[in-house]
C-alpha cells in the first residue's frame, strides 16, 4: 500500500498527513500543488473542483482509490489497519 498526498508545504493538514504515514510506516509520495502538479491536473484526477488540501489517494493491489482530506485519510487508514 502507498499513499499519494497532494498538498502545499505551508498546509497544516498536509503535514499531518505526511506525519501520519511516517508514524504508521506507510510508504507515501508527496506532490506539491503548483510545483509538481497544477490545480487543473489535480482536479482532473479528483474528478471535481478541489477546494482544500491535502487531496489523498491510496494505491493498493494496482488500484488507485481517491480518499480526500486528512480526516478521510486518517479514517481510511484506521479501517484498513483494523482489517489486518
Amino acid at each position: 500500500m502507498e499513499v499519494i498526498i497532494y498538498g502545499k508545504d505551508n498546509c497544516t493538514d498536509c503535514n499531518k498527513s505526511k506525519l501520519l504515514c511516517q508514524m504508521q510506516s506507510i510508504e507515501f509520495q508527496y506532490l506539491s500543488v503548483g510545483q509538481d502538479i497544477s490545480v487543473e491536473e489535480l482536479q482532473a484526477k479528483v474528478g471535481q473542483p478541489v477546494r482544500s488540501l491535502p487531496q489523498t489517494f491510496i494505491k493498493r493491489n494496482g488500484t488507485l482509490d481517491y480518499v480526500g482530506s486528512y480526516e478521510a485519510l486518517r479514517r481510511t487508514l484506521r479501517e484498513t489497519t483494523a482489517m489486518c
